[in-house]
């Protein structure tokens, strides 16, 4: 897969989280952040207590961050690689207590486990982008987290469901780099060139190597 690797600031802890996206052109829409369960920042990021403003949906109903995670590591590991990226409309996560910044707009976005990410692919960490990948778009309904389109959609489109096609940037501009009117393959060329003059990110290919089973 081509794409870019793009490194989220997070908050309180001075980390880096570095995902993997082949839609680089889409950064400006990135509104939460999810982890793989076993990523190994996760612990770095819970905080003692849930921080001011955390929705009920987000905690799984446990009393702090670190009993949350705790109890969805547990569910996440009696479930298979193949049973976690089923693609089911129920999405199951919780929130870790912490927060990463997007690079491009400089908004707190919350950062999630969930076991639909898993460490053997790409990082094991993604900018959620809801506008325009419809996993995303699933997980933001069922977690009520904000939806910021960064493609226009085409004539006749229901609004009601993300936009995966091509089109038009919008909502995709700052005081250094604006994207908005370009189409993705010139918006994804220049997202790489600006988070590389500017240090956060660089493009890539990602590989993906999967065992085969032959049987007579």
């Amino acid at each position: 897969s081509t794409g870019a690797a793009v490194e989220f600031p997070v908050e309180r802890t001075g980390h880096l989280i570095e995902v993997f996206t082949t839609r680089p052109d889409t950064v400006f829409g990135a509104t939460f952040m999810v982890l793989a369960p076993e990523h190994p920042l996760v612990d770095e990021l819970v905080p003692d207590a849930w921080p001011e403003g955390t929705k009920p949906v987000w905690t799984g109903g446990a009393a702090t961050p670190a009993d949350a995670v705790a109890a969805y590591r547990l569910e996440a590991s009696r479930k298979s690689d193949v049973e976690r990226q089923a693609d089911e409309k129920s999405k199951t996560g919780v929130f870790t207590g912490g927060f990463a910044r997007n690079p491009l707009t400089g908004t707190a976005i919350p950062v999630f486990i969930a076991d639909y990410v898993l460490m053997g692919y790409g990082t094991g960490a993604i900018m959620a982008v809801p506008g325009q990948d419809a996993r995303d778009w699933d997980y933001a309904k069922a977690f009520e987290l904000p939806i910021i389109r960064t493609v226009q959609p085409s004539e006749g489109h229901d609004m009601d469901t993300p936009f995966t096609g091509d089109g038009p940037a919008i909502n995709s501009s700052n005081d250094a780099i604006s994207l908005d009117g370009m189409g993705v393959a010139d918006a994804k060329a220049a997202m790489i060139a600006h988070l590389e003059e500017h240090g956060i990110g660089r493009g890539t290919i990602n590989y993906k190597l999967r065992d085969w089973l032959f049987s007579r």
